[in-house]
């Protein structure tokens, strides 16, 4: 079955009919292509940057395929460019999600630890972290934590090209973050003190030591007091849950949390 309809383009920014055009060039192929029906297919292109600091663009691709997300983005330079890393990434995650239902059909979802690579495109770029003013928390959200095991949060955090991905974990409860990262290419971040797991499929690295415990505006202060990281995990004494403060594309700060 291929699905023939065009991605719909919402625009922010300043963006040409050359540049919507291309979007419908490098992503309506890859919809196309696409053997199940496509229930969704939006497309994003956002400019940043200005006054003293480097324009770039982030195209964000979003498709909703046999009731899964499928979410691909790429920043560049130009928006040709960022049309087409999106679109590749976009490619290789319906494959992936092709292969997922293919087995699921057969009975057999397993994924051996062959089947995962920890780094497989290159990670959103342009974070602008050249202003010389202290970030600010500019926006707040709450999301309700899908309940997985790891390898479901992987699988998930893949598939809609999370940088990192808070779940509940399946049996502790405890609040988690996934993300890319140390030896193995995959570290697991939990609220609660925990040994390392055994019989995962992807290469993990566990933190055994719990969240840090902070305010948010501790959470904020400590990010700025290190431009390299992109986020920070922590428990809210407030709350009693695990929330994320992450940078944006505008090199502002944002608040994930659960929802109650």
């Amino acid at each position: 079955m291929s699905n023939r309809s065009s991605a719909a383009v919402a625009v922010r920014g300043a963006v040409t009919r050359d540049e919507a055009e291309h979007v419908r060039d490098a992503v309506g192929p890859e919809i196309s292509a696409v053997g199940h029906p496509v229930e969704q297919a939006r497309v994003r292109l956002t400019r940043y940057g200005g006054r003293d600091l480097p324009m770039f663009v982030v195209a964000q691709v979003n498709v909703v395929v046999a009731d899964r997300m499928v979410r691909s983005q790429l920043s560049a330079p130009s928006a040709a460019e960022a049309i087409d890393g999106a679109a590749a990434g976009l490619r290789w995650r319906l494959h992936r999600l092709g292969r997922r239902l293919a087995a699921e059909r057969s009975g057999d979802i397993g994924l051996g630890p062959a089947g995962w690579r920890p780094v497989l495109l290159p990670s959103p770029v342009g974070l602008l972290n050249g202003r010389t003013r202290p970030c600010k928390l500019v926006r707040s959200k709450s999301c309700r934590l899908a309940v997985q095991d790891v390898d479901a949060a992987a699988f998930t955090m893949e598939l809609r090209d999370y940088p990192f991905h808070l779940f509940s974990d399946d049996a502790t409860g405890a609040e988690s973050v996934l993300y890319r990262g140390g030896p193995t290419g995959y570290r697991l971040l939990r609220t609660v003190a925990g040994p390392e797991l055994s019989g995962t499929a992807v290469p993990l690295t566990v933190h055994t030591w719990p969240a840090p415990v902070l305010l948010p505006a501790q959470a904020v202060e400590s990010l700025n007091a290190s431009p390299a990281r992109s986020f920070v995990f922590f428990t809210d004494p407030a709350i009693g849950r695990g929330r994320v403060l992450y940078r944006r594309y505008d090199g502002d700060l944002a608040l994930l949390s659960p929802a109650w």
